[in-house]
């Protein structure tokens, strides 16, 4: 198996691991806010998902294989959605897997966020929505995964900024992790990239 399949490989499995661990979370858990972190097997659901976000990070480099001919743009998409990828889903989802609950069993979770967790979580958001639109947009233009892919990841951040109320609040990840696990399983078949260039090649070709 070469690299592009292994990391094609690597989303397929990560998205799927991940998507289990937030729906099994989310919606087995009683209650809501604060009391979900009181849930005996939080810490297990989100452990996994936390798991299947590391497997997404390593896979997503082959993301730049279909660059095509938006190289720059795949670039901007892809650090985006690494940077938002690291510190939400692995920085803050470490905290909200592990820490919180046990905060909640031992005395409550603080009112007050720690300084500057703002900002932080506010970079990581920009990061989220520059890296997801961009990479959409790259997507249609290179032409070399199917268009809907690049819509599914601009439909996600648009989603994701509406604050869907109560478990809809799953849906812009759904469709997220839907679009990086198409790429996987494109990946994996090992499609030759659709550049202008091979396109004009053959047909050129087809007329000659």
């Amino acid at each position: 198996m070469n690299v592009r399949r292994l990391a094609g490989c690597a989303l397929v499995v990560g998205t799927i691991v991940a998507a289990v661990g937030y729906l099994a979370a989310n919606l087995l858990a009683p209650g809501s806010g604060d009391e979900v972190f009181r849930y005996q097997n939080w810490p297990l659901f989100e452990g996994i998902a936390l798991v299947g976000d590391v497997v997404i990070a390593l896979g997503l480099p082959v993301i730049l294989t279909f660059a095509g001919r938006a190289p720059r743009l795949h670039i901007v998409g892809y650090v985006g959605i690494f940077a938002a990828l690291v510190m939400l889903n692995v920085g803050e989802g470490t905290t909200e897997a592990f820490v919180k609950p046990y905060l909640a069993g031992h005395g409550g979770i603080p009112a007050q966020e720690p300084p500057g967790f703002a900002v932080f979580e506010g970079v990581a958001l920009l990061a989220l929505v520059v890296g997801s639109i961009c990479l959409g947009i790259a997507v249609l233009r290179a032409r070399t995964l199917p268009w809907w892919i690049g819509i599914a990841l601009i439909v996600s951040c648009l989603l994701g900024a509406l604050g869907l109320p109560g478990a809809w609040f799953l849906v812009p990840d759904g469709v997220f992790f839907a679009a990086l696990f198409a790429v996987g399983v494109f990946a994996l078949r090992g499609r030759p990239d659709r550049t202008p260039t091979t396109v004009g090649q053959a047909a050129v070709s087809a007329q000659e």
